[in-house]
């Protein structure tokens, strides 16, 4: 029978080129972050800057600005796009030992705890993030296993969704449903 087979020898398995798929997907999430994180800077220096005024409609329509322009510029964006699926499973695979266990439990809670004031934030792609909804931290356990995001975009979480923050826009560019099993 075959089973019983001598694994191959080392230099056979080199011989093939080695990928690592996590590294691959990695710098796949980092190109598709570059690629929205050129537009936030381009359509950025379009936005014209705010003169010095206290006038609260001036300010505000300076604030949304930039928002509607990527909300212009992404009009197709669609959930997935940045999160791929692989890239969603590699991101729950990377929390999960986070979240597991005992010492687990306790990072889980302080991720959930306060899911109910965040009811009011939409979950989809482009949608504004509420003003008045709290910003809930991510357990620096948490952001130590996922890859490092530029200035303006953070991970957030709504109750067990990890959604990816234009916090200069405050936008929701993406989002992982179920992010924390």
């Amino acid at each position: 029978s075959h089973a019983s087979r001598a694994p191959e020898p080392a230099a056979a398995q080199s011989a093939a080129p080695k990928t690592n798929p996590d590294a691959e997907l990695l710098v796949d999430f980092k190109k598709r972050i570059d690629d929205y994180m050129a537009l936030h800077n381009k359509l950025e220096k379009q936005a014209p800057p705010l003169k010095e005024t206290k006038d609260p409609a001036k300010i505000k329509a300076s604030q949304e600005t930039l928002p509607m322009k990527i909300r212009e510029a992404r009009k197709d964006a669609r959930q997935g796009d940045i999160f791929t699926p692989e890239i969603r499973q590699l991101f729950r695979r990377l929390m999960s030992p986070e979240v597991k266990g005992r010492e687990g439990r306790e990072t889980k809670a302080a991720i959930t705890e306060e899911s109910h004031e965040l009811k009011a934030v939409p979950m989809k792609v482009n949608a504004r993030y509420p003003d008045d909804a709290p910003l809930m931290t991510v357990p620096p356990n948490i952001l130590a296993a996922l890859p490092k995001l530029p200035e303006d975009l953070e991970y957030r979480f709504v109750s067990r969704t990890m959604i990816l923050l234009d916090t200069h826009a405050n936008l929701i560019v993406e989002f992982v449903p179920n992010a924390i099993q």
